[in-house]
C-alpha cells in the first residue's frame, strides 16, 4: 500500500539559533591612490567585538551547525516523507546571527536581511556557505603621521560607504505548488485496501468479495504515486537536473526511511504481544525470533513465502525501502531526460513491468484468475504469484514509472530551446494526457472513472484478466494519467483561477480540507488496520481475547473500521505531528547515514 506520505515542516523561530543583535560602527580612513579597485574605497566597517559571530566549535548544544554557515536571510527547513505520499518544506528567512548591513553606527536586525533571503535557497548550501564567510581585507596603510588605531574583524563594506556595484540579482526559481488532491487520493486508495483485507470476515457474497478484493490491482497505484511525488519534490523545476537534496545519497535515503519507520516501529512494539502469540503458537520460538528480525529490519518482501509476516500490509514498506535506496542514483538521469527520452522511458518501464506479469500468467496458465478471491490451495503456484506481487524489483519499476510521469509534466517549465527535439506543450498534453490543457478531455475525472470501471467490470465478469495483467496493462496507466492530470489542472488551471468567483474543478474539489486531512491520516490507517484486524478476526488471537472470532458478527465490521479511523487520527495528532519524536528519529537517521 503505498505512496510516499510525507510530513514536512520548516524550522520554527524556536528552532533557529539565538544571538544578540549585532552592533556595527564605521571607521573611515584614507586609502592610497594605488588601490586596485575600480572604484575608490571610502571606508571600512568594523563589527563590535562584543557581538562577534559565534564560532562553529562553540555552538550551543543541539544547534544545527549547517545554519551557522548560512548567509544573510537563509532559512532552513526539514522535510521528510513517511510511507507513501509526500511532504516538502521550504524554510526561508533571515538568520539574526549572521545578518545585517549598515553604515555609520547602526544596529542590524533581522529585517535588515530580508532582501538577501530571496537570493539564497536550501538547494544552494555550498554557495550559501561561501557567501557567509568573508575573509577580512588587509588593512590599508595609514597616512604619515596618522595615529594607528586597533581594529578587530574588519571586512569590506558592500553597500553604502564603498562604491562597488552590487552583484546582479539571481533569477527567482519556479516554486513547487502544493497539490492537495494527491493527499486525498491516498485516502481513497488506502480505504479500499483496508476494507479489502478484511471484507471476507463479514460477508460471503461473491459480488461483494469480487468488487472489494482487488487489492493486488490497486496497490500498484501507491508505488506510482510514491515515485511521482519524490520526483516532483527532488528534481528541479525549469531545469533538467535533480535537486541537491538527494545528495549525499545516504543522507537522502535515511531521511526518507526515518519518515515512515518511526510509526512502523511503534506498531511493531505496541502489537508485539499479538504478533508473537500467534507466531509462537503456530511456528515456535526460533521461527518467531527470525520473523521478528525480518519484519523489524523491513526485509520481509525479499522472502515471497513470508512477505506478509506479522503486520501483513507492511510488506509494501519493505519493497519501498529498496526502491528508496536506488532513487538517488536514478533521479539524476531521469531529471536530465527531455520529453522524447521520458516518453521512451515510460514505454520501456511499462514493458518491463508487464513482461514479468506475462511470464507469470503463461507459466501458471492463469490468464483469467481473480487472485484476490482465491486461496493458496486453489492456486497452481501461490509462491510464484507471491514472487510477482511482493517483488522489490517490480516495485522499483512502478516507482520509476511515477518519476518519469512527474517529469513529463514538470518539463513544461523548462526552456523550449533546451529541448529542440521535443514536441510543444500542447502536443505533449495530447500525446500523454489525451487533450489540450484545460479541456474536458484532459480532466482527471476521465481516468478516475476508468479505474472504477475496471474494478466493476472485473467483479461482474465482463473483463476476464488476472490481477497482475490488469494492474500492469490497464490500472497503472490509468492512474498515471490521473495523477498527471491532477498535477496539470492544479498548477495551470486551479491556481490561476483561485480568486475567480464560482470557479471549481475536479482537482479543487478533491483538494478540500477535510479530504486532505483524511489523506494525512492515511498512513496511520495503513499501519494500524492490520494489527487491529488481527485482534478481532485472527482466530487464535480473538479466541484468546474475546472467546470468539468476530466473523460471526457481520454488523461489527463497520465498528472495526471506525476503531481504525479513530486510532489513526489519534496517532496522527499525538505521534506523527510530534516534532520532538520525528526530529529525534531524523537525527538518528543522520547519524546512521554518516557511517556510510
Amino acid at each position: 500500500m503505498a505512496s510516499t506520505f510525507a510530513v514536512g515542516f520548516a524550522a520554527s523561530p524556536a528552532l533557529r539559533p539565538r544571538a544578540r543583535p549585532t552592533t556595527y560602527r564605521a571607521t573611515f580612513r584614507a586609502v592610497p591612490p594605488t588601490t586596485t579597485r575600480a572604484q575608490p574605497v571610502i571606508g571600512m566597517i568594523v563589527r563590535n567585538p562584543s557581538a562577534s559571530r559565534p564560532r562553529l566549535g562553540g555552538l550551543p548544544a543541539g544547534r544545527d551547525v549547517s545554519c551557522a554557515a548560512a548567509p544573510v536571510g537563509y532559512g532552513y527547513g526539514y522535510g521528510y516523507g513517511y510511507g507513501y505520499g509526500y511532504g516538502y518544506a521550504y524554510g526561508e528567512g533571515p538568520d539574526p546571527t549572521l545578518g545585517g548591513k549598515g553604515s555609520g553606527t547602526t544596529r542590524a536586525s533581522a529585517s535588515d536581511s530580508q532582501a538577501a533571503s530571496a537570493q539564497s535557497t536550501p538547494e544552494e548550501p555550498a554557495a550559501a556557505a561561501a557567501a557567509a564567510v568573508h575573509t577580512p581585507a588587509p588593512a590599508a596603510p595609514a597616512q604619515e603621521g596618522a595615529t594607528p588605531k586597533k581594529e578587530m574583524d574588519a571586512f569590506p563594506m558592500t553597500g553604502v560607504a564603498q562604491a562597488v556595484p552590487a552583484p546582479p540579482a539571481k533569477k527567482k526559481r519556479p516554486s513547487r505548488p502544493f497539490i492537495p488532491a494527491l493527499d486525498s487520493t491516498r485516502f481513497f486508495l488506502i480505504s479500499y485496501i483496508a476494507v479489502g483485507h478484511f471484507i471476507a470476515c463479514c460477508t460471503k457474497n461473491p459480488l461483494a468479495l469480487a468488487l472489494l478484493s482487488q487489492v493486488n490491482v490497486v496497490v500498484g497505484a501507491f508505488f506510482v504515486l510514491s515515485g511521482y511525488v519524490v520526483a516532483y519534490t527532488c528534481t528541479e523545476l525549469g531545469k533538467y537536473e535533480a535537486s541537491a537534496r538527494i545528495k549525499p545519497a545516504p543522507q537522502f535515503v535515511m531521511s526518507r526511511i526515518m519518515g515512515y519507520y518511526p510509526l512502523y516501529l511503534l506498531a511493531q512494539i505496541a502489537f508485539a504481544p499479538v504478533f508473537l502469540f500467534a507466531d509462537l503458537t503456530y511456528n515456535g520460538p526460533i521461527a518467531a525470533a527470525w520473523h521478528g528480525l525480518l519484519t523489524t529490519t523491513l526485509s520481509q518482501a525479499w522472502f515471497p513465502a513470508h512477505a506478509e509476516l506479522w503486520n501483513a500490509p507492511t510488506w509494501f514498506l519493505s519493497a519501498l525501502t529498496f526502491a528508496t535506496v536506488c532513487l538517488p542514483f536514478a533521479l539524476p538521469a531521469i531529471a536530465s531526460w527531455r520529453r522524447r527520452g521520458l516518453k521512451r522511458a515510460m514505454w520501456i518501464l511499462t514493458a518491463v513491468s508487464v513482461l514479468a506479469k506475462v511470464a507469470y500468467s503463461y507459466d501458471t496458465n492463469g490468464w483469467f484468475f481473480m487472485e484476490g478471491t482465491m486461496s493458496p490451495r486453489s492456486h497452481p503456484s501461490w509462491l510464484f504469484w507471491n514472487s510477482i506481487r511482493f517483488s522489490p524489483f517490480a516495485a522499483l519499476v512502478e516507482i520509476l514509472i511515477g518519476c518519469v510521469a512527474a517529469r513529463l509534466v514538470m518539463v513544461k517549465e523548462c526552456k523550449a530551446e533546451d529541448d529542440p527535439d521535443g514536441v510543444g506543450a500542447s502536443d505533449a498534453a495530447k500525446l500523454v494526457l489525451g487533450g489540450s490543457n484545460g479541456s474536458v478531455a484532459q480532466s482527471p475525472a476521465i481516468p478516475a472513472l476508468g479505474m472504477a470501471a475496471v474494478i466493476v467490470a472485473r467483479a461482474l465478469g465482463w473483463l476476464r484478466l488476472n490481477d497482475a495483467l490488469t494492474r500492469g496493462l490497464i490500472f497503472i496507466p490509468l492512474f498515471t494519467a490521473f495523477v498527471m492530470r491532477v498535477h496539470r489542472q492544479t498548477v495551470y488551471a486551479d491556481l490561476p483561477n483561485a480568486n475567480r468567483p464560482g470557479y471549481n474543478s475536479f482537482s479543487k474539489a478533491l483538494g478540500a480540507k477535510w479530504l486532505t486531512y483524511l489523506g494525512a491520516v492515511s498512513f496511520p490507517i495503513y499501519i494500524l488496520h492490520g494489527p487491529i484486524g488481527q485482534i478481532f478476526y485472527k482466530r487464535v488471537v480473538a479466541q484468546k481475547l474475546w472467546g470468539k472470532v468476530f466473523t460471526a458478527d457481520p454488523w461489527f465490521f463497520p465498528v472495526y473500521l471506525a476503531i481504525v479511523l479513530a486510532s489513526a487520527a489519534l496517532t496522527h495528532e499525538l505521534f506523527m505531528k510530534n516534532k520532538d519524536v520525528q526530529g529525534w528519529f531524523q537525527a538518528k537517521g543522520r547519524e546512521l547515514a554518516a557511517l556510510f
